[in-house]
């Protein structure tokens, strides 16, 4: 193991934890959140937890957009 496996798991462990991306880019001292993003080796759960909880958002914000046009 090496320093950089060490960095990614602190990123991909504080983006996971739901650490705000701007904070953790600050963290480790990147200027830029592409470089930070080199260094996210998020897990695929986390991956699919975070689209279902987007696309229910999306769904959601639909529907309700819809049940008030027809009231």
């Amino acid at each position: 193991m090496n320093f950089h496996s060490f960095r990614r798991s602190y990123v991909t462990h504080l983006i996971e934890d739901g650490w705000d991306p701007r904070f953790v880019q600050e963290q480790v001292g990147h200027d830029h959140a592409s470089t930070t993003s080199i260094y996210t080796c998020v897990s695929s759960d986390f991956r699919t937890r975070t689209l279902r909880r987007h696309l229910d958002g999306t769904v959601a914000a639909a529907l309700e957009s819809q049940n008030r046009r027809q009231s």
